[in-house]
């Protein structure tokens, strides 16, 4: 509960410079999308890395087994890090495109990783 906690305080922290950017830059969508994308995971970033630290800080007490319980963490950081994106994505109400009109539940288009590429290859000017 902790490392989410951290996580909710930094994206409440960045809040003000996402403010900015939509209001400055209202017609740069992909822009303003791959710099909520990387506000989002430089929290998540500091938030597992709290947890993470948490994590060890805990299994010092207790050196048997210190290694597997480290490498299964790791691992499961890794699996959590890749399913909260994708399940960012499939969830994603709030960033809608600018020319459709607001919907909830969206039908679902391709995946994060190929939203991000081709988003990155408009704003360098290959779409």
């Amino acid at each position: 509960m902790t490392a989410i906690s951290v996580i909710s305080v930094l994206l409440f922290s960045f809040a003000p410079v996402t403010l900015f950017f939509l209001i400055t830059a209202p017609k740069a969508y992909q822009f303003f999308k791959l710099l909520n994308v990387a506000i989002f995971g430089i929290t998540g970033f500091f938030g597992v890395k709290f947890l993470y630290e948490g994590m060890q800080l805990l299994s010092e007490l207790d050196e048997v087994g210190k290694k597997t319980r480290t490498s299964i963490l790791r691992s499961w950081l890794l699996l959590y890090g890749f399913i909260g994106m994708q399940l960012g994505w499939f969830l994603r109400p709030f960033f809608g495109s600018p020319d459709t009109k607001f919907e909830m539940f969206r039908a679902v288009q391709g995946n994060f990783y190929l939203d991000i590429v081709a988003a990155v290859s408009e704003i360098l000017g290959y779409r």
